[in-house]
């Protein structure tokens, strides 16, 4: 079967035929439907992210981890023709987190991804998978269910962050987040998913980026009543919530001493190569301060599950806007070429499977 290929930690990506899983009892057979594309995928390709490596037993990696598929053989609960969202990491099977089901805080580092590390990913035709890993998504949502695995990622950093939160009342006189502001760094699929989780729960949000918003970045920002600032130009943030999606030192240590007392900010975007120094100046504001930090990856089955009520709340409060975090369609063949690409104006990037 045609797949999407990389040989980590070597640079490249290839298209190429593959062979075909045999059939395995108790696992179900799923056809894939379109693969969203993120940075993760991107560092594979380039061979930046070293951490990646192939299943045991073979020396290239199937890729692919943002996936919608449709159930080809059912098993249990899952039929013919339902959608689903394959969970991305497997526990070590051996630490307490793993066994009970939170392999996101997997405390031995022995977990496989699949697609990014140990385990083949879904950038191919049809693929096995047990049914504990497998996120149903109901058929209405359609398409939009290949934007569930970013936003467990999503859900799962909010749930710690309330979680972590209680340590005091963090809301305001009237229980919600109405009087309090949310500022997100970065507008890419993972910042736009941001601020309209952060809007859903109530926040006043400010998306910022250190260029001006695209023409589609405009419209979802202010389709859901957000507004856009140019870190570029002189503006003036001071939020009870920081989220920096960017991984860039230099966007959000700035941003710290305007933070409102009692904040907390969530690490989420990675990425190199950027040296940006903290004072011990900076150190004291953040514990005067009681600003909370929290860094966060990947997701739990239920944070998925929790995902979904997103989607749903979503489609139907803002209509054809969520289309829109949608910006490319490509072939299977195209893969390598958007691969190794970011393309201009882009959010997220899918790949076709027919």
């Amino acid at each position: 079967m045609k797949a999407v290929v990389v040989n980590p930690p070597n640079a490249g990506v290839e298209v190429r035929d593959v062979p075909s899983e045999p059939p395995s009892q108790g696992k179900v057979l799923i056809r894939t439907r379109l693969n969203g594309l993120c940075g993760t995928d991107r560092g594979i390709v380039s061979g930046k992210l070293t951490f990646s490596r192939p299943p045991l037993g073979y020396n290239y990696l199937i890729l692919g981890h943002e996936t919608l598929g449709e159930v080809v053989e059912g098993n249990g609960r899952l039929r013919k023709g339902d959608l689903v969202v394959p969970v991305v990491r497997r526990g070590c099977g051996s630490c307490l987190n793993c066994n009970l089901g939170r392999q996101d805080f997997c405390e031995t580092g022995n977990f496989t991804e699949i697609g990014i590390r140990g385990a083949h990913g879904t950038m191919r035709e049809e693929f096995l998978d047990e049914e504990r890993y497998l996120v149903k998504v109901p058929n209405s949502l359609g398409e939009l269910g290949v934007l569930l695995e970013p936003l467990s990622n999503v859900v799962k950093a909010l749930n710690e962050v309330e979680y972590v939160q209680r340590r005091m009342w963090w809301r305001c006189g009237d229980s919600t987040y109405s009087c309090m502001t949310a500022a997100v760094l970065g507008s890419g699929p993972i910042g736009l998913l941001f601020s309209l989780a952060l809007k859903t729960m109530g926040f006043n949000v400010i998306v910022a980026n250190r260029r001006p918003p695209s023409e589609v970045e405009s419209e979802i920002v202010e389709g859901i009543d957000a507004k856009f600032v140019n870190t570029s130009e002189k503006v003036d943030i001071r939020p009870d919530l920081l989220v920096d999606t960017s991984g860039h030192p230099s966007a959000f240590i700035p941003v710290l001493p305007k933070m409102k007392k009692n904040g907390a900010l969530i690490l989420f975007g990675t990425t190199g190569n950027e040296s940006y120094g903290m004072t011990a100046e900076d150190v004291t504001t953040l514990v005067e301060n009681n600003i909370l930090i929290v860094g966060s990856v990947n997701a739990s089955k239920s944070d998925f599950e929790a995902g979904v009520n997103f989607l749903l709340n979503w489609k139907a409060k803002y209509a054809n806007l969520l289309e829109k975090l949608i910006t490319k369609r490509v072939k299977v063949e195209e893969a390598p070429d958007v691969l190794t690409r970011k393309l201009p104006g882009e959010i997220k990037t899918v790949i076709e499977w027919k």
